[in-house]
């Protein structure tokens, strides 16, 4: 928690160190619809997101939202087997590997607008709707049994699911492909709501580049078996921070389009 939150002071003060700029002797103008991707760091993983943003004014745009990330326990920990080598690394104890796939609507407000070239404009939004939890189960390679031939040992294993009442560090001899058991995939539904900040540096009127702060709650009806422990919640808790791109439609003030770029996206 507290390297997360050092990350996004980091960023925040190297963003404040580029709000002043060369003042804009460009024509004014509003920005209309948008369609930009972004790249996220989670508390508990990594993930993408696609958005599409509709203009409602001169301040508030109407989000769509679609999200798709990885997520880890807190008690996840890889680990090698100290009787081979050469093996894949694994997390002990695993049983499900989780991905969320996000599809939400939503509001963003611009607060403080950017008046210069190089300036930064700062705003919040926030979003609400589906999401679907995808536990694929964990697959080890575990050890059956072994034999000595000709000076070199020969290892027999199979691909089972971890059961903490048979298995050990010492029977796992690394984690199987991740396509084993993804026929197996399980989907739980549930519903999110996100909160964050948007700092948008970029120095044209037709590009959008920023970088976003702020938390994701994920609620569900049954607990997501993630490990094999006692502390499997119905929730997800993820703070985030984000580098988003791509490209806005803008118009004058008459609403007549520059160099075809207020074409919808």
């Amino acid at each position: 928690m507290y390297r997360f939150t050092f990350i996004f002071l980091l960023i925040f003060f190297s963003l404040s160190a580029f709000s002043q700029g060369e003042l804009n002797d460009e024509v004014r103008v509003v920005t209309g619809n948008e369609k930009t991707y972004a790249v996220l760091i989670n508390s508990n993983g990594w993930g993408f997101n696609l958005r599409r943003g509709k203009r409602l004014d001169g301040f508030r745009k109407r989000l769509i939202d679609f999200d798709l990330a990885y997520v880890k326990h807190p008690k996840e920990i890889k680990t090698q087997n100290p009787y081979f080598e050469n093996q894949k690394r694994f997390v002990f104890g695993k049983l499900n590997t989780l991905v969320t796939f996000r599809a939400g609507i939503g509001l963003q407000k611009e607060i403080y607008s950017r008046f210069d070239k190089g300036g930064i404009a700062i705003k919040y939004f926030y979003e609400g709707g589906i999401s679907l939890a995808l536990l694929k189960p964990m697959y080890y390679q575990v050890v059956d049994s072994e034999k000595i031939s000709d000076n070199k040992r020969i290892l027999y294993t199979s691909d089972k699911l971890f059961d903490y009442n048979i298995h050990q560090v010492s029977d796992i001899y690394s984690r199987s492909s991740f396509l084993t058991g993804i026929n197996e995939t399980k989907i739980k539904p549930g519903l999110f709501v996100k909160f964050g900040l948007s700092f948008v540096y970029s120095n044209s009127n037709d590009a959008i580049n920023a970088l976003e702060a702020g938390v994701i709650l994920d609620f569900y009806a049954t607990e997501l078996p993630i490990m094999a422990t006692k502390k499997n919640d119905p929730y997800i808790i993820s703070l985030f921070v984000s580098y988003r791109f791509g490209r806005v439609g803008i118009k004058n003030k008459k609403g007549i389009s520059l160099d075809n770029a207020s074409e919808e996206l």
